[in-house]
């Protein structure tokens, strides 16, 4: 599997934005919090994700850009060992929300925990 995070992979739908919002299931471990909700709809990877920053905790654009670009580099590199443990297509946004900016190895660290929780989470429930 390639390591590119494709438009595909996003999570754009308005409709599904707000299902997951409403009535998806959450992990918590600092300094994310994971929400995700199973899809049965067909698509084209397991996992449809969005990422957020707090505007109130970050106020400058930039800032919150660095910390999503960040994160999504991690989750860029991850994927694949998360994709392979997972059997069914769901919805992801994963919420950065510390005060602070946090360096790398710790976000990496952080971010390969949260996504063992959301699949043993996702493997009780299946």
């Amino acid at each position: 599997m390639s390591q590119s995070f494709h438009k595909t992979e996003r999570l754009k739908s308005k409709i599904i934005f707000d299902e997951l919002i409403a009535s998806g299931s959450s992990v918590k471990k600092y300094p994310f919090i994971l929400v995700w909700k199973k899809l049965n709809v067909d698509q084209s990877y397991p996992i449809k994700i969005a990422f957020s920053v707090s505007k109130k905790r970050f106020p400058l654009a930039v800032e919150r850009n660095e910390i999503k670009r960040k994160i999504r580099e991690a989750y860029r590199l991850k994927k694949s060992g998360i994709y392979a443990n997972l059997n069914n297509n769901y919805a992801v946004l994963l919420i950065y929300t510390p005060k602070k900016k946090i360096k790398r190895d710790f976000l990496n660290n952080k971010l390969k925990l949260i996504f063992e929780c959301f699949i043993d989470d996702a493997k009780e429930r299946a």
